[in-house]
């Protein structure tokens, strides 16, 4: 098959929706179809992919760099026409979502759509308009344009039920979760991170992975930080990923004096990550946005305990008590967690054992021939 993924979100970007693009996109091709990506352009990066096709773009500057494409040219409407595309995949309903639904209809092919995120939860990068009412907007479009595609993908079952809830035709929706190169996740070099920010033998490392922005809901995992120190010195937090958050949270952490504590990597390539998994002891997740959340499968991978708040996406993968620890969205249910684990290593090893054993349920390419399945059957 020929298939268009049309996305507003990818490289040099590196959100879930963009890993989640690429994993399916890979192994679609290992599995011998054709992926033809359009995004918008990103500055001047420049792809080694010749299937990547980019719309002119703006970068919109507040609170975050993101590129606003303008979906407006012609050699892309020459060069779908020269493709003969069988199916168009739209990860996004709006801009080039919108897009590649235009041109399904005109090429009379199916079009899929992966609910990537609860739209409502980003209103916050908008200026001017106030939140609220952004977001009840937000959902009306989101459900409208939904219902306007031969089916949509959600990333788990409580986003099925959610979209359902709000209006989505319920006999559209396949749940198909993102999968993960599982053994990739069993190599790097943790010592060599150990070593680079000076994290001593018996120190427990802690880890966030993500964007460091307001949705991440960062705040509440510093102030539950703030009071495991106090009970344990012997433990310190790393977040892995840049935003405008970033700031703010370290002014807090040297107002509470524990400065030290904390290790702000910056951007790390994809790639680069593996190793600095491997380095960690506990893994943290606080965001309440997530309609998967690829990370918590990462870190079961890798064989990581982890606590994590409670949340559509989230609940989908932790069973609680058995893989991992499910906490209320409150600083002291987290914090009194987080310390449980590190008071019972026994405990600890027991979920990460069984979290990793899990995890492989989520093979990439098996997760790629389910979604082959379900093009197979719609063309």
């Amino acid at each position: 098959m020929k298939i268009g993924f049309f996305t507003n979100s990818y490289y040099p970007i590196c959100y879930g929706s963009v890993i989640s693009i690429e994993s399916f996109r890979k192994n679609l091709e290992k599995l011998g179809h054709q992926v033809y990506v359009f995004a918008p352009k990103y500055g001047s990066y420049k792809d080694k992919n010749n299937k990547v096709f980019r719309y002119p773009s703006f970068i919109f500057k507040y609170k975050i760099d993101y590129p606003i494409s303008i979906p407006i040219s012609s050699f892309i409407n020459k060069k779908i026409k020269e493709l003969k595309l069988d199916i168009i995949h739209v990860h996004q309903p709006f801009s080039l979502g919108k897009e590649g639904v235009r041109y399904a209809k005109k090429l009379n092919i199916p079009v899929v759509f992966t609910y990537h995120a609860k739209y409502e939860d980003y209103v916050h990068y908008v200026p001017f308009i106030p939140e609220n009412l952004l977001a009840e907007l937000v959902k009306k479009e989101a459900v409208n344009f939904t219902n306007k595609c031969d089916l949509v993908i959600a990333p788990s079952q409580g986003i099925k039920k959610l979209i359902q809830k709000r209006g989505v035709d319920k006999k559209k929706i396949k749940v198909l979760s993102t999968g993960i190169d599982w053994k990739s996740f069993q190599k790097g070099q943790g010592v060599k991170i150990r070593k680079k920010y000076n994290i001593k033998e018996d120190e427990l490392l802690c880890m966030n992975i993500g964007r460091i922005n307001q949705e991440k809901n960062l705040i509440l995992l510093l102030k539950a930080f703030r009071k495991i120190i106090k009970k344990y010195s012997k433990v310190r937090l790393m977040f892995i990923g840049e935003g405008f958050l970033k700031n703010d949270l370290k002014k807090m952490s040297n107002k509470w004096g524990i400065r030290d504590k904390i290790i702000f990597t910056g951007f790390l390539e994809y790639q680069k990550a593996k190793d600095y998994w491997q380095a960690v002891d506990i893994y943290l997740q606080t965001s309440k946005s997530e309609t998967q959340g690829i990370t918590i499968l990462e870190a079961m991978a890798v064989g990581l305990p982890i606590v994590a708040v409670k949340a559509t996406g989230t609940e989908d993968f932790i069973v609680n008590k058995k893989n991992g620890l499910l906490t209320k969205n409150e600083i002291k249910d987290f914090s009194e967690k987080v310390y449980f684990l590190i008071k019972n290593p026994k405990f600890r090893k027991k979920i990460a054992l069984q979290a990793k054993k899990d995890s492989k349920n989520f093979e990439e390419i098996d997760q790629a021939k389910k979604l082959e399945e379900i093009y197979l059957e719609l063309v």
